[in-house]
């Protein structure tokens, strides 16, 4: 990562959040590419883009010529609209509450129907206000969380008013172990979809079929299809954990330290006295905790770096501060305006969710407020 020049309000603040906006950009590319000319790879920006910001990272990727955008809720479709311009899709995964659906039609959002219900309703407001929009049927093909099941889809197709008044841009489903390439349970997935886009397309001929997310682009062009819905890969978590992470790392993390102490004999660190230092040891402790994102589950086994040496948690992570034994770091590189590398490309995302017995998506979307967030430039100058 480029170096940035720290504002007043970075002096302020006890940790820095540096997001790499073109790391994001080329991730997005690298998924393009596995994608195919013919498919529509889009960019998953829920979650307030998965911690990282809703408004920069999606701004990002339209310049580089994303064109469809994935919220979970409606209020992230509403709050992304004015960011991205009429033109990008943004499809809402999680559909209309009841009552809800003039709101999709004055945002232009296109809602992901995924029950009966929603179907129902749906059709009846398109109806009684005489309006053509696309939409998205999602069903279940084994993961047994959300989408119509094979009866409920089976009974949708059967009956000439079961779609009536749908405009489908496509079917959806979501994989439940793409992450597990040996799993069983893909092949079992994608047959079971194809089939069901197979007897859909034979109501909505120019339907398209949408199956694969970040793991999924990487199980081969059968589970593509014609639109993929990439979300975590794009932010540099490992899309194939057990291989070499191919994404391109986004977010350096840097708390600052506030105290450095000696500890001239063998005593406990933090609260329950859960962590015994030993004599001699050098503790920094740093201003960031659980209130900024960092888990407490990271505590026994948290590691983090000063320059170039690996440094380990000494305690338990609290509200707001952590404390670190950096016994073995140089009074040189301990002084004034000294940092800890929390999360950056020697100890990744990855790395510490790991140690916090978790995966990198609850890391990211944990992230917190109180620090200073700087967006390095999709485009460098």
């Amino acid at each position: 990562m480029i170096p940035a020049t720290l504002t007043r309000s970075e002096d302020r603040s006890g940790a820095l959040l540096t997001i790499d906006l073109a790391a994001i950009v080329a991730n997005w590319r690298t998924l393009k590419r596995l994608g195919g000319p013919g498919c529509d790879v889009g960019a998953v920006v829920k979650a307030d883009a998965y911690g990282l910001g809703l408004v920069p990272v999606a701004q990002a990727l339209k310049s580089a010529g994303c064109t469809t955008f994935y919220v979970a809720h409606i209020d992230e479709g509403i709050a992304l609209r004015p960011a991205l311009g009429p033109e990008p899709r943004i499809l809402v995964m999680h559909g209309p509450n009841p009552g809800t659906e003039k709101d999709f039609a004055a945002h232009h959002l296109i809602p992901v129907l995924s029950t009966p219900p929603q179907i129902k309703a749906w059709r009846g407001f398109a109806h009684s206000s005489d309006v053509l929009m696309e939409s998205v049927v999602q069903v279940d093909t084994g993961m047994n969380r959300l989408g119509l099941t094979a009866a409920e889809f089976e009974s949708h197709v059967a009956n000439p008013d079961g779609f009536l008044g749908l405009h489908p841009l496509a079917l959806m489903s979501h994989l439940a172990c793409a992450d597990t390439p040996e799993h069983p349970m893909n092949a079992r997935q994608r047959e079971h979809f194809a089939s069901a886009l197979s007897v859909f397309r034979g109501k909505f001929p120019d339907a398209k079929g949408t199956l694969a997310n970040s793991s999924g682009l990487f199980l081969g062009r059968a589970f593509v299809f014609d639109m993929a819905r990439p979300g975590v890969a794009l932010y540099g978590v490992n899309p194939t954990p057990g291989g070499a992470n191919p994404m391109v790392p986004v977010v350096r993390l840097q708390a600052k330290i506030l105290q450095v102490r000696r500890v001239d004999a063998a005593a406990p660190v933090g609260y329950g006295a859960a962590h015994l230092t030993p004599d001699g040891a050098k503790l920094a402790t740093v201003s960031m905790g659980y209130a900024d994102g960092l888990l407490r589950s990271w505590s026994p086994n948290g590691r983090a770096f000063v320059d170039d040496f690996a440094v380990s948690v000494a305690g338990r992570v609290s509200m707001d501060l952590t404390t670190f034994d950096v016994s073995i770091v140089p009074e040189s590189a301990l002084g004034p305006g000294a940092v800890i590398d929390i999360i950056g490309t020697r100890h990744t995302v990855d790395d510490v969710a790991r140690e916090a017995g978790t995966i990198g998506y609850e890391v990211l979307t944990a992230l917190g407020s109180r620090y200073t967030r700087r967006y390095l430039p999709a485009v460098r100058t």
